[in-house]
């Protein structure tokens, strides 16, 4: 829809332009004739002359800025723009389509497609391509060529370029998180329907101990995953309604104070490492208390049993800096781009063992963004991994507290 309405618009462009062009003319035409009618009437030649010099440079003025100011609004364009005269020649090329005409490569074939296109609509035709260009980053942009047409005549011919990479990664995004939730649902609520149709007229102590276990099991994994799609909901609205003044040490106290029993459960040693002075930041407290949570808990659970969990801090350059060390199985590098995404899981059985959800990273990566800041990771397999939560610290933080409390804060 977008790109259609600034298709159109650009034709409008076009089309005032070569309007405006023939007004002018139609105009100082008959000006000049009207003027020199009326030095036969007893004007003076040379105010005749004066008039018509005057006129031909006020034309010759507002034809040069007419299509300045249409190369300008061009270039304010997010979408590249390619204009031609009726025998192809390139007459404008806005500053998101330049590239193209100089690149090599990927960029050449887009332009041999601007080229086909500015072809086509100069024979009365509109069409479009998509190029697919395999990066990193892969690209998809989408071509369009219109011809331009006056008065029935065609005088020339518009191309738009449209990277439309972001939208389809956005799409394919909601494609998977759809189907993910289905399935991540469809799992436990299918085994609790299964385990209690078993449990039927079942007399066994032992058995019916056994299966309400597991019944047990599958309803806290559901229960998990609808907290975690509830707060990822929540998080990604924004920074929140709370922003105070958040203590970063006070805050992993209680973090781990939540976790310590789950870390002797799994005989996992959870050790940390305060800054010598306590930073502050301006955030959502609840928000940087379950990005700390899924961190930790991570680091738990892949963990080896008498392994051990470092949570280090320190102020760096402004910002204030949350190590998460842990001495697990390590994350391949091909899955390190993609580790953040909802519901990825480098091991689906291992994460099913340890009743992950597959959100965790992606809670953390979104309270970071809330907050101004950022996660890093540093992994090796067999060695393991380093989660660093990055935020600025009050000190310079861009969020003004007073503004978003109204000072009572």
């Amino acid at each position: 829809m977008w790109l259609a309405t600034t298709l159109i618009l650009c034709v409008v462009l076009a089309g005032v332009l070569t309007a405006t062009r023939r007004r002018e003319a139609t105009w100082l035409d008959k000006v000049s004739a009207t003027l020199r009618t009326t030095g036969d009437d007893g004007v003076p030649p040379q105010t005749i002359d004066a008039a018509l010099d005057r006129l031909e440079r006020a034309a010759t003025v507002e034809e040069d800025l007419t299509p300045r100011r249409a190369m300008a609004a061009l270039d304010q364009m997010s979408t590249g723009a390619v204009l031609a005269d009726e025998t192809g020649s390139i007459v404008m090329r806005n500053r998101m389509a330049a590239p193209f005409a100089t690149g090599r490569h990927g960029d050449a074939l887009v332009e041999a497609e601007i080229q086909a296109r500015l072809t086509d609509a100069l024979g009365g035709e509109v069409t479009d391509a998509e190029v697919r260009l395999h990066g990193p980053p892969e690209r998809m942009l989408f071509i369009v060529g219109s011809p331009l047409v006056v008065d029935a005549e065609v005088i020339g011919a518009i191309v738009l370029i449209d990277d439309v990479s972001e939208e389809q990664r956005l799409d394919a995004m909601r494609r998977d998180f759809v189907a993910n939730v289905s399935h991540e649902l469809r799992t436990p609520v299918g085994a609790l329907s299964l385990l209690a149709e078993t449990l039927e007229g079942e007399d066994d102590p032992v058995v019916v101990a056994n299966f309400l276990g597991r019944i047990q099991k599958e309803t806290t994994r559901l229960s998990r995953l609808i907290d975690d799609l509830l707060d990822l909901s929540r998080i990604e609205a924004g920074a929140g309604d709370h922003l105070e003044e958040v203590a970063i040490d006070p805050l992993i106290d209680d973090v781990v104070a939540a976790l310590r029993a789950s870390a002797e459960r799994s005989g996992v040693s959870l050790q940390v490492e305060h800054a010598s002075a306590s930073p502050e930041v301006i955030g959502d407290r609840a928000q940087l208390f379950s990005a700390l949570s899924n961190l930790i808990d991570n680091a738990l659970k892949y963990s080896p049993d008498g392994g051990a969990v470092h949570v280090r801090v320190a102020v760096l350059a402004g910002d204030c800096a949350i190590a998460v060390a842990d001495e697990g199985v390590g994350i391949p590098q091909r899955d390190l781009h993609r580790i953040f995404e909802r519901f990825y899981r480098v091991d689906r059985a291992r994460s099913s063992e340890t009743g992950g959800t597959g959100l965790g990273l992606s809670i953390v990566r979104h309270v970071a963004a809330n907050h101004g800041g950022r996660v890093e990771v540093v992994s090796q397999e067999g060695v393991g991994s380093t989660f660093t939560l990055i935020l600025p610290t009050r000190a310079t933080t861009q969020v003004d507290l007073e503004a978003v409390t109204g000072g009572t804060g």
